[in-house]
């Protein structure tokens, strides 16, 4: 099994302005993501509005159309925006794939253009008909509308609804718990000012990271940033992720309509420096519910049969352990005390051989399985950067496969509880 031993170029571009590159000539795809992070703060709902306002068009391409032939002239390249919670921070992203050059004709150039494309609907985004109009109003209040049903029915999707009001409950006073759309009363009240104070604040302010990968020329892209970000930034600090330790366990249930129930139980810990200590943390994780090879699914599910599906994941940077579990809602006090019981055990004895041998694994496969997508490197490396590790995947690897039981079991000691949250169906 190989792993990679990239070691990304870094450049500093300008005031604020970052580039991560992993070029890869195996691949046939480039792929640059350019990443705009801000605070979760008030503008947040007029970012989140923003962007669907500016997929309608730019400038040169007014509308949809005419940006998807221009796409497809670009011999198929794709583009995406979009908005999201990246721990505490608002992440504003652009998106561009396309054929890398040594698979066009010669003296074809896509790359540039393609990023030109995206782009161009922030920076020179279309104007409404009207004069001195900010923005297309049937565009602005279409996607205000379409916005505003999805927050509507987004209670649908139950599990991802659990989540969310999981994640709200247990950092109700920190940033992780805000919602990256603020409400959907702001979304109502926004106007077109708004909108564009937004789109400025995210150019002239946001902290960037671009990340390369695939078949990109880093070059061009660097250029492409040096232009863009020519002006001067004024840019806004974003905190780093808050950690918080529980001074007792608490117990929420809220009630939906709804056959299957949801349960989350979340966990403060340390998140650990060390790139040894990290694979022992990230081993833990998966001998109690990385996945079916977990204990919670092999006693809870297959053995007792107190769950449809449970699982346990890690929260990036935000020193945070869940578990999460699709049950009946009259076994929720048996499911809880039996997670309890398999941390305690795990933190008490530790993994077995085999228990071991089955996390390695998985986790190998994983950091090998990062060579086949660019995607997958570019999300790799990038968080390897904000957690400042500088550890490439041969070196995760090598970490993990001198993994001891006794690591694992340090690793599963300082797991705290803090919160156990149901949503379930009113009796």
């Amino acid at each position: 099994m190989s792993f990679l031993q990239t070691i990304p170029e870094i450049h500093s571009l300008a005031d604020g302005v970052t580039l991560l590159g992993v070029a890869d000539q195996r691949f046939k795809r480039a792929l640059v993501q350019v990443l705009f992070e801000l605070p979760l703060d008030a503008s947040r709902a007029a970012r989140s509005l923003l962007l669907d306002v500016l997929e309608q068009g730019s400038r040169q391409f007014p509308d949809s159309t005419s940006l998807a032939c221009e796409l497809q002239n670009l011999y198929g390249a794709s583009c995406e925006v979009y908005s999201e919670r990246s721990c505490e921070a608002h992440r504003v992203g652009l998106q561009v794939s396309c054929l890398g050059a040594q698979f066009l004709p010669p003296g074809e150039d896509v790359l540039l253009p393609a990023l030109n494309l995206i782009s161009d609907v922030l920076f020179d985004p279309l104007r409404g008909e009207q004069n001195g109009e900010l923005f297309n109003a049937q565009y602005l209040e279409l996607e205000r509308k379409n916005l505003l049903d999805m927050l509507a029915e987004r209670q649908d999707n139950r599990s991802a609804y659990a989540t969310e009001r999981f994640l709200s409950v247990m950092c109700a006073d920190e940033d992780y718990g805000k919602l990256s759309w603020e409400s959907s009363e702001a979304i109502a009240g926004l106007t077109p000012q708004q909108l564009e104070d937004a789109r400025r604040e995210i150019i002239d302010r946001a902290k960037v990271i671009i990340i390369c990968s695939g078949s990109v020329n880093v070059n061009i892209v660097k250029r492409w940033a040096t232009q863009r970000f020519s002006g001067q930034r004024n840019i806004i600090d974003v905190a780093e992720p808050s950690t918080k330790f529980p001074s007792e366990l608490r117990h929420v249930n809220e009630h939906l309509e709804m056959k299957q129930a949801q349960l989350h139980i979340g966990l403060r810990l340390t998140l650990p420096e060390s790139i040894a200590n990290r694979e022992a943390l990230a081993a833990a994780c998966s001998v109690l519910g990385g996945g079916s090879h977990g204990r919670l699914f092999q006693k809870i599910r297959e053995e007792k049969s107190l769950a449809y599906g449970i699982y346990s994941q890690m929260h990036g940077r935000k020193h945070i352990l869940s578990v999460q579990a699709g049950i009946d809602a009259q076994s929720a006090a048996e499911v809880e005390e039996e997670v309890f019981t398999q941390i305690d055990l795990l933190a008490n004895e530790g993994p077995t051989a085999h228990e071991v041998e089955l996390a390695k694994a998985n986790r190998l496969n994983g950091l090998a399985s990062l060579a086949d997508s660019p995607g997958a490197m570019a999300s790799f490396y990038h968080a390897d950067y904000l957690l400042g590790l500088n550890a490439t995947p041969a070196i995760r690897a090598d970490a993990c496969n001198a993994l001891t039981a006794e690591q694992i079991q340090q690793a599963a000691c300082g797991w705290q509880a803090d919160l156990v949250y149901l949503l379930s169906a009113a009796e």
